[in-house]
């Protein structure tokens, strides 16, 4: 069945001939999507037709709502983890443990041992992997959403491609309307998840640094102490 047929099917009838019509134009322009989501896209597909003008303008409405919601909570964490001010503390904690350089650093320098910032590197620490598990959920809550989003576009995508003989200049401009919106709400997705990778690794780097100086240097410079006062 040619494209054009396809869009005179689509208006016509609810039938299943139309849902194949889309799922086989679909299989063509979205392979692997169709390959692990045939069952979804066919059932987007019947939802979506026959081709209205209200189904057209609400598409994935759901979908989006719930990604506005999940951005949330992820552009919280991210705002939390850059108040924690995690690497000031750890350079102090480090830079107390190197010895004066010269007389007059011997002199002027003031500020607390190694072992004064113990508590509050263990309570960053008890943070950052909190913030790891509440990130790494969020983070898979966003993944699937963007992917629900994709598969709402595809079908769009779809229907509009075998709408496009359709003389309804709404009918198309409300496709390219909600194409659009829902392309601009993937891509968000895709960047809030590249930032909050980012954010991730850089608290797991922390983590680490915290943990060699929690386990490594403290017990090294207390043995240090230890042999010095026999």
């Amino acid at each position: 069945m040619t494209a054009k047929g396809a869009a005179r099917a689509l208006f016509d009838s609810e039938d299943h001939p139309a849902v194949r019509d889309a799922l086989a134009m679909a299989s063509v322009d979205y392979p692997t999507l169709f390959a692990h989501a045939q069952a979804r896209l066919a059932a987007l597909f019947r939802r979506i037709l026959p081709v209205k003008l209200s189904l057209v303008t609400d598409w994935a409405e759901a979908p989006l709502m719930e990604q506005a919601a999940l951005l949330q909570p992820i552009t919280e964490q991210v705002v939390t983890f850059s108040q924690m001010g995690v690497p000031a503390l750890l350079e102090s904690a480090l830079e107390s443990t190197r010895a004066p350089t010269g007389m007059f650093d011997k002199l002027f320098r003031r500020g607390q041992s190694p072992f004064q910032y113990k508590p509050a590197l263990s309570a960053s620490r008890a943070q950052l992997l909190q913030l790891m598990a509440d990130s790494e959920a969020a983070m898979r809550a966003l993944e699937e959403s963007a992917q629900n989003l994709s598969l709402h576009g595809a079908v769009l995508a779809v229907v509009a491609k075998l709408a496009a003989s359709a003389p309804d200049p709404v009918l198309l401009d409300a496709f390219t309307q909600r194409r659009t919106l829902i392309q601009q709400a993937v891509r968000q997705a895709e960047l809030s998840m590249l930032q909050m990778g980012q954010m991730r690794q850089q608290a797991a780097d922390l983590i680490a640094q915290i943990s060699a100086f929690l386990t490594v240097t403290l017990p090294a410079l207390e043995m240090a102490q230890a042999q010095e006062n026999r």
